[in-house]
């Protein structure tokens, strides 16, 4: 507690003990000024936002006025002992201190790293969009960016208070807000952080590693501090954005201050009381069926009837952070952060976020390619791009106690929860195969319990809002799972997670599979059956999914040159970019790389090169129904039935590719898609980009060979698909 709240506490313990005390000689002067004590330290705390002081001014005044009255009443004769009243001034004691001890003005835990971290907010704005939500018309978007980052030297420095003065008359006050307490959170100005604002960047950082987050809806870019700070004192950078608007107050760093939209308090509370039965189904329903349609029902009708998270919140969240990104890449930021910013690499971030921070996540993940590993911290479906499609980067799907959340929506105490994000980053007949995207769920803590929230409450008032997990475990799960996460799949470290993360924390968290989801998809549909093929190459792994009820011939005639190990030390050797000119954009490998360079014949030699096996009849993507999108792979021919080795992945999807898309260089036959990534798209897009100036004799391909081609080292069916 701090040290206004044991000031107040002693006061009042004098107080009613004295009044307990009818044989002391100045029993009421005691009582008198122990309250008076009270009531001056209450209402300066109350003024310096500590609300919960209140109990205690409360107890004051009745103390007060119980001497009054006492000394009216009955002059200077003995007392008797005030049973009654002193249980009553005991009990309302009790509670004040209560008060002031549930609810914790704290220090955040200690990060793990070996840096101390520094803190920096600056602003953003971009003209391109004016008018967004409740702007003027000729207002352009402006965000606020709070960046925490490994320091230097922090001595002399003290760390920056969870919401300095203004934050906490704005921010939190329009958080609590949407509780209908504006107060609530406003006592958090007297909780510690460990960052230093300002404090220097670290000597000689270079390549660190990015995270960019964003928060809650309504909530606030500090609101999983616990983690941000842990992971920048582990070398990471990370920038968290501030959707104005959709957020609580934004204080920029000149001292404008953007309210909340007023428009927002309705959204809110239609959240809050509005339960359609789609929803509820999506929720609890008993089966996938009835989930699935729930899922899909609720999100189409949200968008029908306009609801402003699916239909406007979405699209201007995954532009704020697109728009971020752009600006930090580009290094046009304001001159306090060009240091912190140029120490960054923006090639390849992580991406995270909370509750619908966390939904925005999974949106930028899967339009923009600069998401090297995205978690989303207990977030829906709101951006439904994710739904039954193979999110391209490695993904962690952090939930809550889903039987909590089960109860709640179904009003049944001991109702079963389920993942509402089961049927998204990953398609319904390969659910449950990816190794790099994981899945798990935190016993004993609800939504709003998966930020730094519950370190500010004990209980009783902790469980119904944030669960009955410590709150100390809840942050160092989070803490551990995430970094460990984002070093795996980000940095490239080996560090054996998850099975260390769930070792350490067996008994508060537990897996969350969806390979049943896939068994169910395939019982009913089997036509979408997979094997699953891996291609180890110089740049990383890519893993497919090959589809042989859909495309029988062409899914065959991949699998033998795999069986047959022609494959092995093949290589990937030509792409394509719109930016360069072609109308589709590809990355092409096989076996016949020399006989696209200028050393070899033209496209005869390509033509006549000797085949490993006899070419394929075709097969139209009419009838196998995998089109060339975003993902999928497809063999490569001249003539339609000429198809035999070599092959190509679609980067982004690419319709002219199609059956039925004829033109002055298309027959109108498509080329044959027969599966598609798992995971690893990654690295094609990474192919995409190398150099692609070698010299080649066919001017078809002038501008698309690969200077060095990108080496197939060995492909091999994947575990258990012999």
């Amino acid at each position: 507690m701090l040290l206004i709240d044991w000031i107040l506490c002693a006061a009042l313990a004098i107080g009613i003990a004295s009044w307990w005390m009818t044989g002391l000689k100045a029993r009421r002067r005691i009582v008198v000024v122990a309250s008076l004590v009270a009531l001056v330290v209450g209402v300066v705390a109350i003024m310096d936002h500590r609300w919960q002081a209140a109990g205690g001014v409360a107890v004051a005044l009745l103390l007060l006025a119980a001497v009054w009255l006492g000394k009216r009443r009955e002059g200077s004769k003995p007392l008797r002992v005030p049973y009654v009243s002193g249980a009553v001034f005991t009990a309302l004691g009790v509670i004040a201190v209560g008060l002031l001890y549930v609810f914790v003005a704290t220090t955040l835990p200690a990060p793990s790293g070996e840096h101390p971290v520094g803190v920096r907010d600056f602003e953003l704005a971009d003209p391109s969009r004016k008018g967004v939500l409740a702007a003027g018309e000729d207002e352009p978007r402006r965000l606020l960016v709070r960046v925490w980052y490994p320091a230097g030297d922090v001595a002399g420095r003290s760390p920056r208070p969870y919401f300095n003065q203004v934050e906490a008359e704005t921010t939190a006050s329009g958080l609590g807000s949407t509780m209908g307490m504006p107060f609530f959170f406003q006592y958090l100005k007297h909780s510690s952080t460990n960052s230093y604002e300002n404090a220097p960047l670290m000597d000689g950082a270079a390549n660190r590693p990015v995270i960019i987050y964003s928060h809650g809806y309504t909530s606030f870019p500090g609101q999983n501090t616990a983690l941000l700070e842990e992971l920048a004192s582990h070398g990471y950078i990370v920038f968290s954005v501030q959707h104005t608007y959709d957020s609580s107050p934004v204080v920029f760093p000149n001292g404008d201050v953007a309210g909340m939209d007023p428009a927002l308090f309705a959204e809110m509370e239609r959240l809050a009381t509005e339960m359609s039965e789609d929803q509820r189904l999506s929720f609890v329903g008993a089966t996938f069926d009835e989930r699935r349609r729930g899922t899909r029902a609720s999100y189409e009708q949200s968008v029908r009837d306009g609801q402003r998270i699916p239909s406007v919140s979405a699209d201007v969240w995954r532009a704020d952070r697109i728009f971020v990104h752009d600006r930090l890449e580009a290094g046009d930021v304001p001159d306090e952060v060009a240091d912190i910013v140029a120490a960054g690499d923006l090639g390849s971030v992580g991406e995270i976020g909370m509750s619908f921070g966390g939904s925005t996540t999974g949106g930028v993940c899967m339009v923009d390619p600069r998401c090297g590993a995205g978690v989303n911290l207990d977030g829906g479906d709101y951006d439904f791009r994710p739904f039954n499609r193979n999110v391209p980067a490695p993904f962690l799907m952090l939930y809550s106690d889903l039987d909590v959340l089960a109860a709640l929506v179904s009003g049944e105490p001991e109702a079963s929860g389920h993942g509402y994000n089961d049927f998204s980053y990953e398609r319904h007949e390969t659910a449950g195969l990816r190794s790099d995207v994981h899945r798990l769920m935190v016993d004993g803590v609800t939504h709003l319990g998966v930020s730094d929230f519950p370190l500010f409450m004990r209980a009783p008032w902790k469980t119904p809002l944030f669960g009955d997990i410590d709150a100390q475990t809840v942050i160092g799960i989070q803490n551990d799972f995430v970094r460990g996460f984002f070093d795996k799949h980000l940095r490239g470290l080996e560090n054996r997670f998850p099975d260390a993360e769930y070792a350490k924390y067996a008994a508060d968290v537990q897996p969350h599979r969806i390979d049943d989801l896939r068994l169910w998809w395939l019982a009913a549909n089997p036509i979408d059956r997979t094997v699953q093929v891996v291609l180890e190459t110089s740049l990383g792994d890519i893993e497919i999914a090959l589809y042989p009820e859909r495309a029988p011939l062409s899914a065959a005639q991949f699998l033998a040159h795999v069986d047959g190990g022609h494959y092995d030390g093949a290589s990937f050797y030509r792409v394509t970019r719109r930016s360069g000119g072609s109308s589709i954009e590809v990355v092409q490998g096989g076996l016949l790389a020399q006989a696209m360079r200028a050393d070899s014949a033209g496209i005869e030699a390509y033509a006549e090169a000797e085949p490993a096996l006899p070419p394929v009849a075709h097969e139209r993507t009419d009838q196998t129904g995998i089109p060339n999108e975003r993902g999928s792979i497809a063999f490569a021919r001249l003539d339609p039935g000429t198809a035999n080795s070599e092959f190509f992945f679609n980067v982004q999807d690419n319709p002219v590719l199609d059956s039925g898309y004829e033109s002055e260089n298309r027959d109108g036959e498509g080329y044959a898609t027969f599966g598609r990534v798992l995971r690893g798209l990654r690295v094609l897009e990474r192919i995409q980009r190398l150099p692609s100036d070698a010299p080649t004799s066919i001017e078809l391909v002038q501008g698309q060979i690969l200077e060095e081609p990108v080496v197939i080292r060995r492909a091999y069916r994947a575990p258990g698909q012999d």
